[in-house]
C-alpha cells in the first residue's frame, strides 16, 4: 500500500532516547523536516499496549502510520527514502544502492559486536566479544572517520550514529576500547564539532546522555561498567 499521501500527519514514533536505532530514524525525521508525535518509553518498564499492538515483540523503532507501522530502522529509513527520494538519502542507481547498503551491514555487524559486549555475563564473555569487535570495527573505519559536515546519504547518517556511539561507550568504559583500538580516539566528535549534521544530532541526544547509557549497560549486565573488570591484561588478546 502506498502511504506517502498520509506524510507527514500521520506519523507516531516509538523509541528510547539513547537507543542508536531510534536515532537513526529521528535524525532522517528531522533532515526531513517531517512534523510527528515521538513516545518516550521507559526502557525498564513493561511495554505499552499500543506499541505491542504494531510491534508484538516491542522493538523500537516503531514508526506508525494510520493503522500500520514498520518496526527496523533500516525498512524504515529506506522507506522515507523513498517517499522523498528528492533528498537523495539513496543512490538511484542500482549498483551504488547495493554497494552503500552493503557498508550499512558492515556498520550494523559493528553494532551487533557493542551489543555483545555490553551484555557480557562474565570476563570470558567479556574478553571473546571485546576480540569480536576488535576484528569487526577496522572494516568500517574508513567509513566513521569521515567528516560529519552534511549527511547526504543514510550511509552518512549510519556512519555517523555508530561513531558517536563508540566513542560513547569507550567513555563509559573508562577507555578499555581505544586501548585495543587506538584509531576509535580519531573517530568524528559531534559535540566539538559545530557542523550543521552534529548540531542536528546533538539536538536529539538527553544532556544526560552517558549517565543514561551507562545506566542501561549497567542494568543489562553490572559486569562491564564495574571497574575491576574492566581493567583487562593486554596478554589476553596476544
Amino acid at each position: 500500500m502506498n502511504k506517502s499521501h498520509l506524510l507527514p500527519p500521520n506519523l507516531t514514533l516509538f523509541g528510547y532516547q539513547i537507543c542508536p536505532y531510534v536515532l537513526r530514524v529521528r535524525y532522517i525525521l528531522s533532515l526531513l523536516e517531517l512534523d510527528h508525535h515521538y513516545i518516550e518509553l521507559d526502557v525498564y518498564a513493561s511495554k505499552p499496549a499500543q506499541l505491542l499492538r504494531y510491534s508484538p515483540m516491542g522493538r523500537v523503532p516503531a514508526l506508525i502510520i494510520d493503522n500500520d507501522a514498520l518496526c527496523d530502522s533500516t525498512v524504515i529509513s529506506q522507506w522515507l527514502s523513498q517517499v522523498y527520494a528528492e533528498h537523495q538519502l539513496l543512490p538511484t542507481n542500482t549498483w551504488a544502492k547495493a554497494k552503500m547498503m552493503n557498508d550499512m551491514a558492515a556498520i550494523d555487524s559493528v553494532h551487533d559486536a557493542i551489543s555483545q559486549l555490553i551484555s557480557a555475563v562474565d570476563k570470558a564473555a567479556f574478553n571473546a566479544a571485546l576480540m569480536r569487535f576488535s576484528h569487526v570495527l577496522p572494516t568500517v573505519l574508513t567509513l566513521l572517520r569521515a567528516p560529519c559536515v552534511t549527511p547526504n546519504s543514510l550511509l552518512d547518517v549510519w556512519a555517523m550514529v555508530l561513531a558517536h556511539l563508540v566513542r560513547s561507550v569507550d567513555a563509559v568504559l573508562q577507555g578499555v576500547l581505544s586501548e585495543r583500538i587506538p584509531h576509535i580516539r580519531s573517530l568524528p566528535d559531534i559535540y566539538r564539532s559545530r557542523e550543521s549534521a552534529s548540531v542536528r544530532y546533538q539536538a536529539l541526544l538527553p544532556k544526560d546522555y552517558l549517565t543514561q547509557l551507562h545506566s542501561m549497560m549497567a542494568h543489562r549486565n553490572a559486569y562491564c561498567v564495574q571497574p575491576n573488570n574492566i581493567a583487562l591484561e593486554e596478554e589476553e588478546f596476544a
